[in-house]
């Protein structure tokens, strides 16, 4: 295991174990090339982990797969909905993780979890989603607080990805089409985002919420405070709500 030499009070060792369906152990054996470096696995599950997540959320916001059977021509207004949460609420998320750790010289790849994934995949086809697609893996010497730190930029992203959109769906709200579908699709990830950054605070492992509360309670319910103030922010403001 190889320290870096850059940084003080390394103690705290992080090995995130895997269990059945996660992929391919992380190589904790060599220090990464550059920051965000990705690995041909890596981007595989990547790839992965998005299409499925992509068609599952699309079937849940169609209601299942029977009404996309029967009219398939709701796909054209549940599929960019479905991407965009998918690649704000689940992508974006995760590379944060990723880039933290990669600040505190800890090796970071994202793993896919298939039996979550197709689980997602099932229960989307009778109209709802309960998804545990995967997680980025973390091996290194770092500090408890280090260790919150990584955890607690996932959900601030979601917090900082709420905010972009939701002044463009103020903005394009009541236009026109081709506008108004910017504008709701802004309206989703604004609403996904904040759903997606509440639930990772649950302090239940191996959410993120388990992590950041034992760093620092006052970032913990900082944290929550701020979804919250986001969240009456949309709900005082926003036309539709």
């Amino acid at each position: 295991m190889w320290r870096d030499p850059s940084r003080g009070n390394q103690n705290f060792q992080v090995r995130y174990t895997m269990s059945e369906g996660w992929g391919d152990p992380i190589q904790i054996n060599r220090r990464p090339g550059s920051k965000m470096s990705f690995s041909k696995y890596e981007k595989e599950q990547l790839t992965e982990s998005i299409g499925i997540l992509t068609v599952a959320f699309t079937l849940a916001l169609s209601d299942g797969l029977a009404p996309v059977m029967s009219r398939p021509e709701i796909l054209f207004n549940t599929l960019p909905l479905a991407f965009g949460a998918v690649m704000t609420g689940f992508l974006l998320h995760e590379l944060a993780h990723k880039w933290m750790a990669q600040q505190y010289g800890c090796w970071a790849e994202y793993r896919g979890n298939r039996n979550g994934l197709l689980f997602a995949l099932l229960m989307s086809s009778f109209g709802f989603l309960l998804a545990a697609p995967g997680a980025v893996m973390v091996s290194g010497r770092i500090t408890e607080r280090q260790n919150g730190i990584i955890a607690a930029v996932g959900p601030i992203s979601n917090i900082i990805i709420a905010l972009i959109a939701f002044p463009i769906y103020i903005f394009t709200v009541g236009l026109e089409s081709p506008v108004s579908l910017i504008g709701e699709l802004a309206r989703f990830i604004v609403i996904i985002n904040l759903i997606l950054g509440g639930f990772n605070m649950i302090p239940i492992q191996p959410l993120d919420g388990s992590k950041i509360i034992v760093w620092s309670k006052y970032a913990y319910f900082g944290i929550i405070a701020a979804i919250f103030a986001v969240a009456n922010l949309y709900w005082t403001i926003s036309p539709l709500s």
